[in-house]
């Protein structure tokens, strides 16, 4: 199977729910690691990982994946979804290098994350980059209010979350970025 029919494969997996927010967060992966000049290899794999960065929720119940809350029991499987989404993608050889991001992309800066609790830079930066990106997009598609507010409270969740759930340096240069200002 070549890189392109194995990446299509495991995109179709991908819950139709879902694929707005992949498309969102890959995208923006990708702009994020081209205004920090990564080299255009490691954009790639950004844009590729963040696409299939929840590749592992195909194994959760759609109940799951819809419920506002989640039961303790129900959290724990959600919270599996990284290491199975590193599973799958270790089953290809072209999508190999995209599996230590997308396990990692729980993971927080103080290691309260999952699934290994690691911390700083010990998470792959290209995690750091996709958790950034992921959690800014289901902030700003949760609720009824305007666009406008829903940006800034998404990004008031990353101001918050820079030094704890986030690397600073990355949150501090994403959100300069979505408002625009010089990068």
């Amino acid at each position: 199977m070549d890189e392109e029919a194995a990446f299509e494969f495991l995109a179709k997996q991908i819950n139709i729910n879902n694929i707005y927010h992949s498309t969102f967060v890959s995208e923006l992966c990708s702009d994020v690691g081209t205004a920090l000049h990564l080299p255009e290899t490691d954009i790639d794999k950004l844009k590729r990982a963040g696409y299939l960065h929840d590749i592992g929720k195909i194994v959760l119940d759609e109940d799951i994946l819809t419920k506002d809350r989640l039961s303790d029991e129900e959290f724990e499987k959600m919270q599996q979804h990284s290491a199975v989404g590193y599973r799958i993608l270790s089953l290809f050889d072209d999508t190999l290098d995209l599996a230590e991001y997308v396990y990692g992309h729980h993971e927080r800066w103080d290691g309260k994350g999952y699934p290994r609790g690691v911390k700083g830079e010990q998470i792959p930066l290209l995690s750091r980059i996709i958790s950034v990106v992921e959690t800014y997009d289901r902030v700003l598609n949760r609720g009824n209010n305007s666009l406008k507010d829903r940006k800034m409270a998404a990004l008031d969740v990353i101001v918050n979350g820079a030094g704890t759930q986030f690397d600073p340096v990355i949150a501090e240069f994403f959100v300069r970025l979505m408002n625009n200002e010089d990068v």
